[in-house]
């Protein structure tokens, strides 16, 4: 399995998730949850991180944070491991607990904390446990709201600034700011590179200054993305060359299974810089938003398991990237 790229630096700002091994549960009771909770506070203190929203669902996580110093890598590490190692001997069981690496999307916080806290807070609702967010224990959304007093470790503080400047007014602004945003997209399909979410602005700042003209390993194959950004029509053109199918394949309406497609949505979204309704478009508005964000989703988890799914991506992976001319795609 390729290795996520990671981009560290002073007072940089993620959006972290990390799911369970085989979507099973990571969290089984309130004191598995509080367990996790002390070990935030344990990082707090030991890398300076700043929390800002979190959620603890029963088979993956969500986190906010800011990390003063470039250690991201350090703290996930210990969060995990510790964690893992609390679970395991806590419920008697081995192995990995938590499937594969964690996720680590670089974020533009000056245009996008607002609306990941927003998203972060929302996971209980979307997920369908209950309709209130301010209502989930394991979320900070009640601290948010006034409805508990937040630990030493969380800062709302400064979220809840951008709502006014009374604590009561601001609390109740932010209430009505995350409830509006039932009905709004998932921002995160802005994602670029599946690494970094920000304005063009931001993502150019980060790729001149941390990516190009360094050695990133061959095994990051976001950092490619970011570099050499590739068109939807090399993507279609590698897939079609490697299973030898034609654009039509890729565009079947009520396929009920269309590797092709899979395929090429998946690399799409990690080697185009193109947002979901592209990808429709370019699709012949065969497949769902939705269903492309399932798609590319399913994939990822289902790399960690199929060795000949791997092997298709590398193969199709070298086509893209080792060759020079990609040709028009055949309709």
């Amino acid at each position: 399995m390729a290795r996520p790229l990671r981009i560290e630096y002073e007072n940089a700002f993620y959006h972290i998730t990390a799911r369970g091994n085989e979507r099973r549960d990571i969290f089984t009771d309130k004191r598995d949850r509080e367990k996790f909770f002390f070990y935030l506070g344990v990082l707090h203190k030991r890398y300076r991180i700043i929390i800002y929203s979190y959620v603890l669902m029963d088979n993956h996580y969500h986190l906010l944070i800011e990390t003063p110093e470039p250690n991201l890598s350090r703290v996930m590490r210990d969060l995990n491991g510790h964690y893992t190692i609390y679970f395991n001997k806590t419920h008697k069981r081995y192995g990995h607990l938590l499937q594969g690496r964690y996720k680590a999307i670089l974020v533009d916080k000056d245009n996008y904390l607002l609306e990941l806290s927003r998203y972060i807070h929302l996971n209980p609702v979307r997920a369908g446990i209950l309709p209130q967010p301010e209502n989930y224990s394991y979320s900070s959304m009640p601290y948010y709201t006034g409805k508990k007093m937040p630990p030493e470790w969380l800062n709302v503080k400064f979220v809840l600034e951008q709502f006014g400047s009374r604590l009561k007014a601001q609390q109740d602004a932010y209430k009505r700011f995350v409830y509006e945003g039932i009905s709004t997209r998932n921002h995160l399909e802005d994602t670029y590179a599946s690494s970094i979410l920000g304005t063009e602005g931001f993502i150019e700042k980060i790729t001149s200054e941390f990516l190009r003209e360094k050695e990133i390993s061959e095994q990051v194959p976001e950092s490619k993305r970011l570099r050499y950004g590739k068109s939807l029509e090399e993507v279609a053109m590698a897939v079609m060359n490697h299973y030898d199918i034609d654009k039509g394949v890729l565009t079947k309406r009520k396929a009920k299974f269309n590797k092709g497609r899979k395929v090429f949505v998946y690399l799409a979204r990690r080697y185009t810089d193109n947002k979901i309704s592209r990808i429709r478009e370019f699709l012949d508005n065969s497949v769902t938003p939705v269903a492309i964000s399932k798609l590319f989703s399913r994939t990822e988890e289902e790399l960690v398991k199929q060795k000949d799914l791997r092997r298709d991506i590398q193969k199709i992976e070298k086509i893209l990237f080792d060759n020079a001319n990609m040709y028009h795609v055949k309709t």
